[in-house]
């Protein structure tokens, strides 16, 4: 396999650590080599020089987020880059160079992780182009300072962008894109977690590209439109004082208020049934009946199997005063009345998603095991009851709400990952196929990460078919964790292709007592999800 050969542009002045990683990324990379470091200098110097003067409020309000909130790890953390690139050849641009001068190290991509794009005659010595990341949505923030405009606009989620230019574009194209959960408190933890959620775009991609140029192009196509009008700069606009003064009256003004009603109200998970023996539509959650937990603890994550004429209902329950959440299972009839929950599964470590299924006549389940960094499988020993431990599946990974689905003799494992502590869980869906449930060695999708959006991406539940369709429960969690609930078609699933269509949307606005839905199971007739809802605490 030919090493793609790429070049990099950087500040030296101002060398962040999530651009770190992704030259240590790509450094480690087999399908790279960096050949050449680009110097920009006297352009990075203008472009900083035609900035304009801060506002003063916007300046205070920098350093008090700086002092109250530093996230770890820091992603914009200066760090010298000769020490990750001291062993590269440079090379400076100035004002008589064409793109024939880089002729000789025959660039596949010029990746600039600046954020001056103004010498448009670089593009044209890569075959590929120019690569380079933005950090908002460009057609809903589209301005600098990246991070703060999402929480003064009220915006669900932060966009990341990668986008590239070559010879003969009038404008950029999009490569790949990312969302993470805007961070209503604190601009710093709010940049920092899109910062080190969108490094890993750049090292998918050009692994992507080194190794299947055809999925790559396949993939680009069906991306490359989005914000394709969208100029190559994105302008520093950073608020004004009075913008800076209003955000944070407001802020002080519903924390106060949170504060109040926590005296009186707390948030809780609880169940919702719904039976659709009149064939119904199940998605109108509006419909369903609460199932209330005591209000020493909650109930979440439940899964419906039906069982010789029996439906069991397993669930997450955690007790408040024990921190961490255990498996249980409870018996529900047709009417949703339901037995005392039974506890079947207790680690020293967090659990929930009881991922329950039938497998060649034995009942098996994949419970979240992330605090132990792994996913682990067990068997029925006495269906409902007790559980054997198997085998991990997978080690060493932060993996969240595994999803099992067969198909002929494949098994497809769904399951989000966090690969960077920096990173989020709910924003990266992997993709992985077996021949055989009892294997550690599962086969990784090509396309992985199939899915990078907080909307869409973490799952929600077992896939279902309706109608001779395939369908895929999500969770929404653009504005908190589990704040709403997609269904998905899935339109193409093969060991090269995986693609998914929203179908239906379900947001938690039919009761002003309930702001969260997030997930979705069924065993027959019988439909049951969970909302968290404030109950009162007297």
């Amino acid at each position: 396999m030919k090493k793609l050969r790429i070049a990099l542009i950087v500040d030296h002045r101002n060398y962040f650590a999530w651009q770190d990683a992704i030259v240590k990324d790509l450094k480690d990379s087999k399908s790279v080599e960096i050949v050449l470091k680009i110097n920009l200098d006297e352009e990075i110097k203008k472009a900083k020089n035609s900035e304009k003067k801060l506002p003063l409020l916007w300046k205070l309000f920098l350093k008090i987020d700086s002092k109250i909130f530093k996230p770890n790890p820091n992603a914009t953390a200066i760090l010298d880059n000769d020490i990750t690139l001291n062993d590269i050849p440079s090379y400076q641009i100035t004002d008589s160079f064409i793109p024939s001068d880089l002729d000789t190290y025959n660039l596949d991509i010029i990746l600039n992780l600046t954020e001056t794009n103004s010498n448009l005659k670089i593009q044209d010595a890569a075959k590929y182009g120019v690569w380079f990341l933005n950090h908002c949505d460009l057609d809903g923030i589209n301005k600098r300072p990246y991070g703060i405009w999402e929480m003064l606009d009220q915006k669900p989620q932060v966009a990341g962008v990668l986008r590239y230019l070559k010879l003969g574009m009038s404008s950029p194209k999009t490569i790949d894109l990312t969302f993470s959960c805007k961070d209503g408190l604190s601009y710093k933890r709010n940049l920092n977690e899109i910062l080190w959620q969108t490094h890993f775009l750049v090292k998918n991609n050009v692994e992507l590209l080194a190794t299947n140029e055809e999925l790559f192009n396949k993939k680009l196509n069906s991306k490359s439109h989005i914000y394709e009008s969208k100029a190559i700069n994105v302008p520093l606009l950073p608020p004004s004082n009075l913008k800076i003064l209003s955000f944070v009256l407001k802020l002080y003004k519903n924390k106060i208020l949170q504060l109040i009603k926590s005296q009186f109200y707390f948030d809780q998970w609880a169940l919702i049934f719904f039976n659709n023996k009149n064939a119904n539509d199940p998605f109108n959650l509006k419909s369903y009946t609460k199932i209330l937990p005591p209000k020493d603890r909650f109930w979440a994550d439940p899964f419906l199997i039906k069982h010789n004429d029996k439906t069991y209902l397993f669930i997450e329950e955690l007790i408040y005063k024990n921190k961490l959440g255990h498996l249980a299972v409870m018996e529900i009839d047709e009417q949703g009345n339901y037995t005392k929950p039974e506890t079947i599964l207790v680690k020293d470590y967090h659990l929930s998603y009881p991922f329950v299924f039938e497998d060649n006549g034995s009942y098996y389940m994949i419970p979240e095991t992330s605090g132990n960094n792994d996913i682990q499988l067990y068997k029925a020993t006495d269906f409902p009851l007790k559980w054997e431990f198997q085998q991990v599946l997978m080690k060493d990974v932060v993996a969240v709400d595994t999803t099992i689905y067969k198909e002929n003799d494949t098994y497809w494992m769904f399951t989000n990952m966090k690969k960077h502590k920096g990173a989020s869980k709910h924003v990266e869906l992997f993709l992985y196929s077996s021949k055989s449930l009892y294997t550690d060695q599962w086969i990784e999708h090509p396309l992985n990460p199939i899915i990078t959006d907080i909307k869409t991406a973490r799952p929600a539940g077992k896939l279902f078919i309706n109608n001779g369709k395939l369908y895929r429960p999500s969770q929404n969690c653009s504005n908190h964790y589990g704040y709403g609930l997609n269904i998905s078609e899935i339109t193409s699933l093969s060991n090269n292709d995986f693609k998914e269509t929203i179908i239906t949307a379900i947001k938690p606005d039919w009761s002003k007592s309930i702001n969260c839905t997030h997930s979705f199971n069924s065993a027959e007739q019988l439909y049951i999800s969970d909302i968290k809802i404030k109950r009162k605490r007297f």
